[in-house]
């Protein structure tokens, strides 16, 4: 499908795009199945420390609230679940990040953040790449899909536009730089169910809390170029490596388009 002039200019000034439906109706039912199957233990392939529980129910004894629930988010779900994979795959997000990224393009990593109904708490501001200074250069790109419709009232993101520009902050002097005067106004991103949005790994973004009987689950995929420098990062490979049944050498991030390069990502 690709971008317009205006939709690409707007993304490099902002450092985010809302973009236009991905996911069919079809597709949102069974990736909702899925994510409540894999929370309530009726699927085990994903392996248990990829999942991680609201502070509120861990080492708790929270049976009177359904699984789905309780849980924060899902870390890796591309590298062990074929639904979630072919969903990092679609053409129609692809041509999109080609026209960021160039035609050789990986998945790092992927977070399925839950925000459960009544028990969602806030992710404060932050950007992505700070948290993965082991790839050089830092020029991730992430696409975020709503599995539910995300509202300013049930935690949708909310950016700060062109805040990208900035560069990396660390994170010891992310609140004096977030008390800047020059920044813009926070920007919410509301989406309808199956809709997603681009934004740069500089971008700073929060979500809100979901204090709302309505689920808002969200798909994090966070993509590189496969050109990318990765500096390594202890034990990341023999964590993939043991759970995914790769033999001893051959760990490489997800392709989704393009050729690999030796001695990158």
């Amino acid at each position: 499908m690709g971008l317009t002039a205006e939709q690409t200019a707007f993304f490099h000034e902002q450092g985010y795009l809302p973009y236009t439906r991905v996911l069919s109706d079809d597709e949102l039912a069974a990736l909702r199945q899925r994510s409540a199957d894999l929370a309530e233990g009726k699927l085990t392939h994903v392996p248990s420390r990829f999942m991680q529980l609201e502070a509120a129910f861990r080492g708790q004894d929270t049976a009177d609230v359904p699984a789905i629930d309780r849980v924060r988010k899902f870390t890796q779900l591309c590298y062990f679940d074929d639904l979630f994979q072919a969903v990092a795959r679609k053409p129609a997000i692809l041509d999109v990040l080609q026209e960021f990224l160039g035609p050789n393009i990986k998945l790092y990593t992927d977070q399925l953040m839950m925000k459960p109904r009544f028990h969602g708490t806030v992710t404060d501001w932050h950007q992505d790449s700070t948290a993965w200074p082991f790839f050089v250069p830092q020029d991730h790109v992430s696409c975020w899909i709503a599995l539910d419709d995300a509202t300013v009232d049930n935690g949708c993101m909310t950016m700060l536009p062109g805040s990208h520009k900035w560069g990396p902050v660390a994170r010891e002097y992310r609140q004096a730089f977030l008390a800047r005067p020059e920044l813009p106004a926070p920007a919410p991103v509301e989406l309808k169910a199956g809709e997603c949005m681009f934004h740069h790994g500089l971008t700073w973004h929060r979500t809100g809390a979901n204090t709302t009987p309505n689920r808002r689950r969200g798909l994090a995929l966070h993509y590189i170029s496969a050109e990318t420098i990765y500096l390594g990062l202890e034990n990341e490979e023999s964590r993939l490596l043991v759970e995914c049944e790769k033999p001893k050498g051959e760990f490489r991030f997800l392709s989704v388009r393009g050729q690999e390069f030796p001695g990158r990502a």
